[in-house]
């Protein structure tokens, strides 16, 4: 009976293989006490003891309610996990860090003399920039001047508010009174009086020269005189390339720097939680120690999460109570407690697996290989996923142990590479390989040779015509079995390659002579009936006894008294018959002759 493999994905993560156990000394047991010192009843990054300490609610994640977990508030960020406005600018953490990306722990965020409350409930203006518009006066200059702090030109008269405050003394609120700003040096769409005031150059369109304009940093809300603005390590640029925020440290505020998650290469700057495993990078990094690139950092089957959150087990210890077995064995298929030693369950035959759980699986508990088939029930289980009861699990012939250790076949899988004989058939029968459809590479599959065209799937070229086989079925038309289709005793190959006859036509220009026979015997052209052009085909001229490559010979010319006078020469070029004129003549002698005698 077949073990239903798909109900025990619990199994995957067993034990170490016994070499490694037998060779490894065993880990000293772990005071029971352990599991309250790891326990995180609400899985917020603060164990139950830190909360206990704190005075923060072991059983609520975000004890005062704005939005922050709490280990994250008192372990990345420094913020109070008891107070929900910890800068007290009447504005949440959690809305601060994830809604308005301000800092929590400044009730400025841009220092321009306004509270991040002022700035997002009263005036509406940027709380991360200390100039929301960018007019070279600051939110709460523009407040108290009574300008728009979100209008660079407030009265619209064509001079920008700091300009005219700062450079020409001419009042922002009235139009009629602005002067022409236009020198513009770089060309950059800012007037040299307006970069003196921001601090840029007025010599230059990307004055920091991170490969951002000025312009275009303004209107991003990014610092054109700072190539890294949020000094997290990376260029302007470069965020934007990235998809980072470059106003932002820690664009998906997981605890870790943007720099650190990019030019690492192992989280992702844009996800938090990178490897899906319920935690976030920073307090894997940060607080737990585990790998945020890996779901189950020390293996053993189960994910960082589900070990620091559900079984309050060490995601660095594969087994945690140090009883011989692994978390996940105690927890998904003992049903014993992993933070108990003494309840860990005997292996007998050494396979990975328990007695207890091979009794429920049906596998032989004093069997390391129940099945034979040369490889451990835990392997199988655990690796391989092949059924340890079956010593062949995908039929073909081959057993388990032989596909993974000798073939390199799938054994979960009876024909590997697809070509329509199964993996037992190509190693013991055919010797075609069974990692490759097509072993000798004519192009036609291993069982098309064998069932169908009756080739060599061993030979490209079966009859050695010097054509592949494939070649010959779908292009050529030639037989892939027979080297000299026609058999006109020229291979096909060289009927192709060489001589350019038909390798589908005994005699290609149909004079009755063999492609062969003409070249190797008669010296006639096999792609011309009549090779010398006298006017008879080959054939006919060699059944009559001429020869074919003398045009002079192929028509013979008979006087009245039946004389043979000649053959043709220069007939195929429009001469006329060589012995023509000798034999009129002597005709005409003989008639002279007679007419003197009847005298």
């Amino acid at each position: 009976m077949s073990l239903p493999l798909l109900g025990l994905l619990g199994l995957l993560p067993l034990l170490l293989p016994a070499a490694a156990r037998a060779s490894a000394p065993p880990p000293a047991a772990p005071p029971p006490a352990a599991s309250a010192d790891i326990a995180d009843s609400d899985c917020d990054g603060l164990t139950d003891a830190e909360e206990a300490h704190l005075g923060t609610d072991p059983n609520v994640v975000d004890s005062d309610g704005d939005g922050l977990l709490d280990g994250y508030e008192e372990k990345l960020l420094g913020t109070f996990p008891l107070a929900q406005d910890s800068d007290g600018d009447h504005l949440d953490d959690g809305l601060e860090l994830r809604v308005l990306f301000t800092d929590p722990l400044a009730a400025d965020t841009d220092g321009d003399g306004l509270t991040d409350d002022q700035e997002h409930r009263l005036i509406g203006s940027d709380p991360r920039l200390a100039d929301t518009d960018g007019d070279g006066l600051s939110d709460s200059e523009e407040a108290a001047l009574g300008t728009d702090p979100l209008r660079a030109d407030t009265d619209g008269g064509g001079t920008g508010d700091g300009v005219e405050v700062r450079v020409d003394g001419t009042n922002p609120a009235v139009a009629s009174d602005d002067l022409p700003d236009t020198l513009d040096s770089d060309h950059d769409g800012l007037s040299n009086d307006l970069e003196g005031l921001l601090g840029t150059r007025s010599d230059s369109v990307d004055s920091d020269g991170d490969g951002v304009d000025d312009p275009d940093e303004l209107a991003a809300g990014t610092d054109p005189t700072a190539a890294d603005t949020d000094g997290d390590g990376l260029t302007d640029y470069d965020e934007i390339g990235l998809g980072t925020d470059p106003r932002l440290v820690d664009t998906d505020h997981d605890g870790l720097p943007d720099e650190g998650e990019a030019l690492g290469g192992l989280t992702d700057p844009l996800d938090a939680d990178s490897d899906g495993d319920g935690l976030d990078d920073g307090i894997e990094s940060v607080v737990l120690g585990t790998d945020p690139s890996l779901v189950d950092t020390d293996g053993d089957g189960l994910s960082d999460g589900e070990e620091h959150c559900d079984t309050s087990t060490d995601p660095l210890l594969i087994d945690t109570d140090g009883g011989g077995r692994s978390d996940s064995a105690e927890v998904h298929i003992d049903g014993t407690d992993p933070l108990d030693p003494a309840d860990d369950l005997a292996d007998t035959d050494g396979d990975g697996i328990t007695d207890y759980a091979e009794g429920k699986l049906g596998t032989d508990p004093l069997k390391a290989d129940s099945d034979g088939d040369g490889l451990d029930d835990s392997v199988e289980l655990g690796i391989t996923g092949t059924d340890p009861l079956v010593a062949d699990t995908d039929g073909d012939g081959l057993s388990d142990g032989t596909e993974v250790d000798t073939t390199g076949t799938d054994p979960l899988v009876a024909d590997t590479d697809g070509d329509g004989l199964s993996d037992g058939t190509e190693v013991n029968t055919t010797g075609t390989d069974p990692l490759v459809a097509d072993t000798d590479g004519d192009g036609l599959s291993d069982r098309t040779e064998i069932e169908t065209t009756g080739t060599d799937p061993l030979l490209a070229d079966t009859d050695g015509d010097d054509l592949d086989d494939r070649e010959e079925i779908d292009t050529t038309g030639t037989d892939p079995l027979l080297a000299d289709t026609d058999g006109d005793g020229l291979s096909d190959g060289q009927e192709l390659g060489t001589t350019g006859t038909d390798p589908l036509l005994a005699d290609t220009d149909g004079d009755g002579l063999s492609d062969g026979q003409e070249l190797d015997t008669t010296g006639t052209d096999p792609l011309l009936a009549d090779t010398d052009r006298g006017g008879k085909d080959d054939g006919t001229e060699l059944g009559e006894g001429r020869d074919p490559l003398d045009p002079s010979d192929d028509f013979d010319i008979v006087t009245i008294s039946g004389q043979i006078l000649g053959g043709c020469d220069g007939c195929a070029t429009g001469g006329r018959p060589a012995g023509l004129l000798p034999g009129l003549l002597g005709l005409l002698g003989l008639v002279g002759l007679r007419r003197r005698r009847g005298r």
